[in-house]
């Protein structure tokens, strides 16, 4: 259960953690999605598939786009016996269609066939700048979660140690929780514009959002004494920050540029990642960051933050973590540190963020992870 599956991609992140799941396990597992028949804050249903009915999804899924307005535990009681799963896989926390009710359908359901589980996948959505996001509204959910004993009827899935503490912080340390890590999507290595010096071309590929700090590129690159082009792609989620960041945009120096794409098909991406010299996405919170990764198979080094799993890049010459508490003098400094290089040094660079894309994660132990998850106890 999840909002979005494909052909979505504007919810990021997510999407694309399931498609990579279920790429790599469907021949230890059945898979079947049950998600929105749109793309997010859009009502036009996907063309070509069939609303309501289970499609087949590259042969090796079934999918079923969900008529969810209107959808009762009911409907959802009748879900879960027409599939019988072992496993009831909720993905998130905050959703009313696709966290709430079903997992409430799930644990009632569970509790008839005890031979099904019901895994819950936080997703990132307990990291505490996530949570600072209406955060009022998620507070009250908490309350109520914990009120019903709900934490304590599920297996939680957690993507690293860091989001089980996050995990441990909200429901206790009793809380039944395992790691599984997310399967990355590595792109091949692209070509780069010639690097000259005291220039640099970056580029982002992320939802406009607070929670991907756009406006503090924008800040920092207000005393960044180097000619800097900023191609900037992805769905706008948030426009009252949309407009803050254009208004901050008009005042930047001639010798900044910004353009901004809007929205980026996942099928393009590589082909884009040829426009960049230089990743930028210095994150409040993420989950995994599959852009991030993406960006640095593709041999572009990488600005990013230390809320991202990507916490020592500077150290192994692939791109520069900054400590979120210090973007505001760190962040223009680490522009300023690549836009200065030439060529030969950025080369370096280059070739460093393949290698470490490449030996990030180990396809083998994540599999192994992800039979644990859901096959254990």
């Amino acid at each position: 259960m999840y909002d979005h599956f494909y052909p979505a991609y504007k919810a990021g992140g997510p999407v694309q953690s399931l498609v990579n799941l279920i790429r790599q396990m469907h021949q230890q597992l059945d898979f079947f999605v049950v998600c929105k028949p749109h793309e997010m804050n859009e009502t036009e249903v996907f063309p070509g598939i069939k609303v309501n009915e289970w499609n087949n999804w590259e042969q090796i899924a079934k999918v079923m786009y969900w008529n969810y307005k209107g959808a009762s535990q009911n409907s959802l009681q009748e879900l879960y016996k027409e599939v019988r799963p072992d496993i009831i896989f909720i993905n998130g926390l905050f959703s009313l269609h696709f966290n709430l009710l079903p997992l409430r359908a799930a644990i009632s359901f569970s509790s008839k066939y005890k031979d099904c589980k019901v895994v819950l996948s936080a997703r990132g959505m307990l990291h505490p700048g996530a949570l600072s996001q209406k955060k009022f509204k998620k507070k009250i959910f908490l309350i109520f979660f914990k009120l019903f004993g709900w934490q304590h009827k599920v297996q939680w899935h957690a993507t690293d140690e860091q989001e089980l503490k996050f995990i441990q912080q909200q429901f206790g340390e009793l809380t039944n929780i395992k790691v599984a890590g997310n399967f990355p999507n590595l792109l091949t290595q692209a070509p780069s514009p010639v690097k000259r010096e005291h220039e640099l071309i970056m580029g982002t590929v992320a939802l406009i959002s607070p929670m991907k700090n756009h406006l503090q590129v924008l800040t920092a690159l207000q005393s960044v004494q180097a000619k800097i082009v900023w191609h900037i792609y992805g769905p706008v989620k948030e426009e009252t920050y949309w407009q803050q960041c254009k208004q901050l945009i008009q005042q930047l120096p001639s010798n900044i540029e910004v353009h901004y794409h809007g929205e980026l098909p996942p099928a393009e991406r590589s082909k884009t990642m040829e426009e960049f010299q230089l990743f930028i996405m210095p994150s409040k919170s993420e989950n995994f960051g599959h852009a991030i990764l993406e960006a640095l198979s593709a041999g572009k080094p990488v600005i990013t933050t230390s809320t991202t799993p990507f916490k020592h890049l500077q150290q192994v010459n692939a791109g520069y973590t900054v400590a979120v508490d210090q973007l505001e003098t760190e962040l223009p400094r680490a522009i300023q540190h690549f836009a200065t290089m030439q060529q030969h040094e950025f080369n370096d660079c280059i070739q460093a963020a393949a290698t470490y894309a490449r030996g990030f994660v180990s396809t083998d132990q994540l599999q192994q992870q992800y039979q644990h998850l859901f096959t254990s106890a």
